[in-house]
């Protein structure tokens, strides 16, 4: 009997996440639908720092699609590894949230055998996943995320951010698990 090769390539995309977003990741595109998500340089370096570096911080011009490359990682994080708390905190939850519908474009033109666990449950907020993991978007206000054990937290648009230094001094706590 031969093997599956579905099963190669959930290992393949399991371990490396520049191949699985290269390979399976479509995106929304304003002019040309939905495209597949081809990876530029710069944005697998990015995702090399990610997984190297703890904290990463990305100045950068706009339209660049480091944002997107970012919800493609959390994606890849959430289905190939089990109890991943991902929060997306940006300076409004309207802000978080297009990082969630990046994400759910994603997960809906995705081949189903990647899904290896399924999904449990999903909101406009957030998207949990069978084997634990959970991927949700919260704007900023005060106590963002501070009752939270985090796997991955990305703040989007940092710098517009009012009194970040104040949130981030609660947030960073929710890090050191």
């Amino acid at each position: 009997m031969a093997k599956d090769p579905r099963i190669d390539e959930c290992i393949k995309s399991g371990r490396d996440p520049i191949h699985f977003i290269n390979t399976h990741v479509k995106i929304a595109h304003p002019i040309l639908g939905t495209i597949p998500f081809n990876c530029f340089p710069f944005q697998e370096e990015s995702i090399k720092y990610f997984q190297e570096h703890r904290f990463n911080i990305i100045l950068k011009s706009r339209q660049l699609g480091i944002s997107t490359v970012t919800a493609a990682y959390a994606l890849w994080l959430a289905i190939f590894y089990s109890n991943k708390n991902i929060l997306i905190l940006a300076t409004k939850r309207d802000i978080a949230m297009n990082l969630i519908d990046k994400v759910k474009t994603m997960l809906q033109n995705l081949p189903t055998y990647l899904l290896l666990k399924g999904i449990k449950s999903e909101t406009k907020q957030q998207i949990c996943f069978e084997n634990g993991s959970i991927i949700k978007a919260i704007g900023t206000s005060d106590d963002s995320g501070r009752s939270e054990a985090l796997s991955l937290l990305i703040v989007d648009e940092a710098s517009f951010i009012k009194n970040f230094d104040k949130l981030w001094t609660g947030l960073q706590p929710c890090l050191s698990t």
